[in-house]
């Protein structure tokens, strides 16, 4: 933050006032009971001569403005991140909402990894302390990264009743179906290069999904699961040492997908996904060269689709929210975008840590891939 143009500032009555110390290594960040600010001046933004109030932790001497405490903070064209939101889930690729935005597609990646990390976050603080009242719908939606040779599952949990998505993992997978001899060729060069993917990546990442809703299960309350006949769910359900508090209702993957299949609400969930992520399409040029980005922008997806999207176009203003008792009204993204959230103030679930910290590696790109290793930033 720079510290050109400070001026002395009386907080005026109802103005803005810190929640807690953005520094997350002090002590009034979780627990800011009793905790005083002192003011530090002012900021002037030489781009439209807009002033914020500066402060100063008298605990750890951290100073900051009150724009610390926005998502668009350190931002050059905060602008765009809601406009980029607004057009995150509606079909367009990175490039085509570049243009029409008149900026890059590296900078659009940026503002997605951004509103990513955001969405977890408060995805993950609306719903710690809801409890599970329905049943879980689960299913593997299959994308691949950088080619069709580096497949991947996103392992998503969908409310049987509400239809909102809960929660998600990924996992690598290995290239199957029908191929020639020459990307037969081409799929043993890469695995003797970069390795076999783990062919328990699916159990493994479907047990870490379900574990916390299993180890709350009991005879009397049950969790109940529907799923496809897919082997890996009966094994990550053993994984987890299943006594009885899972009741595991399988229905085959080719049985007519309509409205009266126990799946239809994840397979809902697969076909807005195709129809509004243009890296998840079946033909395109769009594909994630990267699957933390597509992790990304599935994050974005879930907030969209679980607060602002109605549950059906056709029905009422309700959305997959309202119905799972989130939120009592339709958000939109200023209200999504509304304040930033502190991943030290949010606990993230399992694979969701590793997410957000973008360490999820395409082994084919090999070593340098950027992470978030920021302390204090967003």
């Amino acid at each position: 933050m720079s510290t050109a143009r400070r001026r002395p500032l009386r907080r005026s009555r109802g103005g803005f006032q810190p929640p807690f110390c953005p520094n997350p290594e002090c002590r009034f960040h979780r627990h800011p009971e009793s905790w005083r600010p002192a003011p530090f001046g002012a900021f002037l933004r030489p781009r439209d001569g807009r002033r914020f109030p500066c402060f100063r932790c008298p605990h750890c001497g951290r100073r900051f403005s009150s724009r610390t405490f926005s998502v668009t903070y350190w931002l050059r064209r905060p602008e765009l991140l809601h406009a980029i939101a607004n057009l995150a889930s509606e079909g367009p690729g990175l490039r085509q909402i570049a243009r029409s935005l008149n900026t890059t597609h590296p900078t659009v990646a940026r503002h997605l990894a951004r509103l990513g990390r955001h969405c977890w976050l408060l995805h993950s603080r609306l719903l710690q302390d809801l409890p599970l009242a329905e049943p879980l719908v689960l299913d593997g939606f299959e994308s691949f990264e950088y080619s069709q040779f580096f497949p991947f599952h996103a392992n998503l949990a969908v409310g049987a009743r509400s239809w909102l998505l809960y929660h998600f993992t990924d996992s690598p997978l290995r290239r199957k179906g029908r191929m020639t001899e020459a990307q037969r060729l081409r799929r043993a060069q890469l695995e003797a290069r970069l390795g076999r993917p783990d062919p328990k990546a699916i159990e493994r990442a479907v047990a870490s999904l379900l574990r916390p809703w299993v180890e709350r299960a009991t005879r009397s309350h049950p969790l109940v699961l529907h799923s496809d006949d897919h082997p890996a769910y009966r094994r990550a359900l053993r994984r987890l040492g299943n006594r009885g508090g899972v009741r595991h209702a399988v229905t085959s993957s080719q049985a007519r997908r309509t409205r009266t299949n126990p799946l239809f609400p994840v397979n809902l969930t697969d076909l807005l996904l195709r129809h509004g992520c243009a890296n998840h399409r079946r033909e395109t040029i769009a594909f994630s060269k990267r699957r933390q980005g597509a992790l990304e922008r599935l994050a974005v997806f879930m907030v969209w689709r679980n607060l602002i999207k109605r549950r059906s176009e056709n029905g009422t203003g309700e959305t997959a929210g309202m119905a799972a008792g989130v939120t009592s009204r339709p958000w939109g993204w200023r209200e999504v975008l509304g304040r930033r959230l502190f991943p030290g103030r949010v606990k993230l679930p399992g694979r969701w840590r590793e997410y957000y910290r973008r360490r999820v590696v395409t082994p084919v790109l090999g070593p340098g891939q950027a992470i978030h290793a920021c302390r204090y930033a967003f």
